[in-house]
């Protein structure tokens, strides 16, 4: 049986930030994730936030370019630019830097380890045919929307997008992200990111018992030829990616030993899907309180987790949600609502 402080259960920005914190603290550190390689495949649309710039554990290798416009695409045919001062990344190499600087610090990582069960305190691994128990003694979650931790404290995801991207080449550099809406797109949104000589491009769309399932290849497919037909990329994937983003809400992120972060607390922002930095932040909270709760040896501690990540996070996240319900009930009429609902318009930091 293997004892830690800390166990961490996935290796994605929380994860890793969790990892890399409680270890530069001296905590015993055990982080497991279930891919065969860190970072990869990526299921992201890898536009990097401005807080992450300056982390000193970021892998510069990771930057690819960077952004300096935004346009944001009405279904009417208007477009709107603004101002952004953002970076484009290598998700694949900034995951994988983190999670080799948390290594540097002592954390010991399994990869290609699942997390199978929970059993009063020991934790119940699985590594290709061979179970592994483990002791810790306190647990981060930090495994994704549909997280296994979460089930434990009855803490669930319940409303996501659905996100498909292709990677596919650019006719020309571009310096400026776009963001499409359209009423196909329900609740969601597509886009072509630059990264050089590429770009993603890509949708996120909302399931409804109304309109159903979405059918995303054949959405996609649409997307491109008409970014095709508008000379912007050409229609030759070379690579393909997708998954699942929360957009109901944070839930309850602490029970007992037990603390949840990234995607797996709900801490994607409801109206981008974006989480990287909130993932990165408070995956750095959890560690912080973990660390202190093993000092004092006093586990009640915990809690100050979920009071500290609310306290920073709390304000913006409940107006995302609140807009996105806006959103989703005034759908057909999204001309006129987008301006109230989306990030870069100075109408969504006003009061519904």
């Amino acid at each position: 049986m293997l004892e830690c402080d800390i166990l961490i259960v996935g290796a994605g920005p929380a994860g890793s930030s969790a990892a890399l914190n409680a270890s530069k603290a001296g905590c015993t550190v055990l982080m497991v994730e279930r891919k065969r390689t860190i970072g990869q495949p990526v299921q992201c649309a890898e536009l990097l936030p401005n807080n992450l710039l300056k982390d000193a554990y970021m892998d510069p290798r990771s930057i690819i370019q960077e952004i300096k416009t935004s346009k944001t695409f009405f279904p009417n045919g208007e477009s709107v630019e603004h101002a952004s001062n953002t970076y484009m990344m290598d998700r694949a190499v900034f995951d994988k830097g983190l999670a080799v600087q948390a290594a540097h610090e002592g954390a010991r990582i399994l990869i290609r380890t699942t997390c199978i069960s929970k059993k009063g305190e020991k934790v119940l691994l699985k590594r290709g045919s061979k179970e592994i128990e483990v002791l810790p003694k306190i647990i981060i979650g930090a495994d994704g929307p549909k997280s296994t931790v979460g089930t434990w404290i009855a803490s669930m995801n319940k409303e996501f997008l659905t996100t498909l991207q292709y990677e596919v080449p650019l006719t020309s550099p571009q310096e400026s992200i776009e963001f499409y809406f359209d009423p196909d797109f329900f609740g969601g949104y597509g886009w072509l990111f630059p990264k050089g000589k590429t770009a993603n491009v890509g949708l996120a769309v909302k399931y409804s018992p109304q309109r159903g399932a979405p059918g995303m290849h054949g959405l996609l497919k649409k997307f491109v030829a008409r970014l095709c037909s508008d000379k912007k990329i050409e229609d030759n994937p070379v690579s393909v990616t997708g998954g699942l983003i929360p957009v109901g809400g944070p839930v309850n992120t602490h029970a007992g030993t037990i603390l949840l972060a990234g995607d797996a607390a709900g801490q994607t922002h409801p109206i981008t899907g974006g989480g990287i930095g909130q993932a990165f932040a408070c995956g750095k909270l959890a560690a912080q309180a973990a660390v202190e709760a093993l000092r004092e040896n006093d586990l009640r501690l915990l809690a100050r987790y979920e009071f500290t990540w609310r306290y920073i996070l709390g304000k913006e996240l409940k107006r995302a949600c609140m807009k996105r319900k806006i959103l989703e009930s005034h759908w057909n009429e999204l001309d006129s609502i987008i301006k109230r609902c989306w990030v870069m318009f100075r109408d969504y930091y006003e009061e519904d």
